[in-house]
């Protein structure tokens, strides 16, 4: 399993919005040469909003370069996962009406299996928590003492998970170098996409910070026999 976090000044909704756009991966996400949505769910209760249900993506990295079909499972706001091959998803059905109550669902799931001449198994799980940040007085009074009319500002904890299995031996062997690296950098490159697509953010911490109390960086690796996990 490869794990990557980020606290981002944004609303969850807009940065949410920029995963969900999965036509526009090539712009940033790294190692994507090509992508493009292929069916959409039924509108969600909430947001009356039809979201991606199969996608189309290119993976190039050295020797790798694979076109696969996922199915995807969004969650307005809140989480979108790609599964691929042999994954399953992980979000309860009780969230996905929009999915498995479509009739269109079971045609669309078959066609998730794609090519697995590299990768048997792909999950992408990105999950986004909204929370309020108030900073700290001007005058460095603890909060209580300081001015209670501060306003808080929004911020995001977004969180990316990949699990891949891959479908060898030598795969897995090729992929020990780069594999470890690729959640980092996956979130990294969003971070940035999030800046040009949104701007700032908000308040004067609007950056994620380096010093590690604004900014949230956390990557694990553990690593399996011919598998990621």
């Amino acid at each position: 399993t490869l794990t990557a976090s980020r606290i981002l000044a944004y609303h969850a909704a807009p940065l949410y919005n920029i995963i969900a756009d999965i036509a526009a991966y090539p712009e940033f996400i790294p190692y994507c040469t090509s992508s493009s949505i292929t069916s959409l769910s039924a509108p969600d209760v909430t947001h009356k909003k039809s979201w991606p249900r199969t996608a189309d993506l290119r993976i190039g990295y050295g020797p790798y370069d694979e076109l696969f079909r996922s199915a995807v499972y969004c969650v307005p706001h809140t989480v979108l996962e790609a599964v691929a091959g042999d994954a399953e998803p992980t979000i309860p059905k009780s969230q996905l009406a929009h999915y498995f109550e479509d009739p269109e669902y079971e045609y669309d799931a078959e066609k998730s299996v794609g090519n697995r001449s590299i990768f048997t198994s792909l999950l992408t799980k990105w999950t986004f928590r909204e929370f309020p940040f108030k900073p700290a007085p001007p005058d460095g009074k603890p909060p209580q003492e300081g001015n209670a009319s501060t306003p808080s500002s929004p911020r995001t904890e977004v969180n990316l998970l990949l699990e891949v299995r891959f479908a060898s031996a030598v795969y897995s062997a090729l992929s020990q170098a780069a594999a470890p690296k690729v959640a980092g950098l996956m979130i990294d490159a969003f971070e940035k996409r999030a800046t040009v697509v949104l701007g700032q953010g908000y308040g004067p911490e609007s950056r994620a910070e380096e010093d590690g109390s604004k900014r949230s960086a956390m990557e694990g690796v553990t690593r399996g026999k011919n598998r990621i996990m």
